[in-house]
């Protein structure tokens, strides 16, 4: 496997790395048997599913103070793992970082792969910053002290999870209300080779923009009408003003997947059940 590989070359002199399987079968541990002389290396299988509780299996299994997160189609730099680190030791604040997610060669005219380029560091420090946080879980580090403290990652958020995305974004503004800071660096980046076509690009545009809709939804049921204006601008920006150009310009209007999928998440999140405490959702058991 191409991303272990890229970990285990990493030049930081004292980390450990956790491979998280949610799969069914055990295509993944055979696949890491020839690593398994590398005491740095353990492997955890998980009967749940979702990226979030896949995350939260993480935090409980590892030892570190700083946890690096990257996904299965993405390798990572040798100094990924020291670049982070000094963040966290630099900025005590700190309880999220993002690193850049660079595409992989792809053909441009068949699908595109999703990246994150950044042109410089930043540092995000109130909510009111929430609306810029746009940083990708293929490359997301945090401090264990502070995201224990807000609750960890929200299992009903990611890929594999009723709201299948917005686990990276949810997880920054949660740490933004808890008075923590979120950083974003252009040091480091990821290669990520999540090729996609067209045709599966609308269907990763649903699927963001439901998971982006439940997750604002939370700001209104914990009583926080002051921040509607965050779900606000992210509904604008990205979802109603790419529709309106376009009929201005006399093209084609792109965007009405983004808009039918943002209010069906919302809908969905306020008929969720949320902590007010950690602001995660509550998974309500079927009998």
């Amino acid at each position: 496997m191409d991303t272990v590989l890229s970990i285990l070359a990493n030049t930081h002199p004292n980390f450990e790395l956790v491979v998280v399987d949610q799969s069914k079968d055990n295509e993944t541990r055979e696949a890491l048997k020839p690593f398994g002389t590398d005491t740095r290396l353990r492997y955890v299988k998980i009967a749940t599913v979702g990226k979030g509780n896949a995350l939260n299996a993480g935090l409980t299994e590892t030892r570190g103070s700083v946890i690096a997160i990257t996904d299965d189609d993405c390798t990572v730099p040798p100094e990924w793992l020291e670049k982070f680190a000094s963040i966290f030791a630099t900025h005590p604040k700190v309880a999220v970082a993002f690193c850049g997610v660079e595409a992989a060669e792809h053909d441009p005219t068949a699908g595109f792969i999703p990246d994150y380029v950044l042109d410089g560091d930043r540092m995000f420090t109130t909510m009111h910053d929430a609306r810029h946080v746009r940083g990708l879980g293929a490359g997301i580090a945090v401090r264990r002290s502070m995201i224990e403290k807000i609750g960890r990652f929200d299992p009903m958020l990611g890929p594999g999870s009723r709201f299948p995305s917005c686990d990276d974004r949810d997880i920054a503004m949660r740490a933004l209300l808890a008075h923590y800071h979120v950083y974003d660096t252009s040091m480091i980046a990821v290669k990520h080779f999540g090729f996609r076509n067209w045709q599966q690009g609308r269907e990763l545009a649903h699927r963001d923009f439901l998971a982006i809709g439940a997750t604002y939804s939370k700001f209104f049921k914990c009583g926080r009408a002051d921040l509607m204006y965050i779900p606000a601008h992210e509904f604008i920006k990205y979802a109603l003003w790419p529709l309106i150009r376009d009929l201005l310009h006399l093209r084609k209007p792109r965007g009405i997947v983004r808009i039918t999928a943002f209010a069906e998440g919302f809908i969905g999140g306020l008929q969720t059940p949320v902590d007010r405490a950690t602001m995660k959702f509550v998974e309500v058991k079927q009998k």
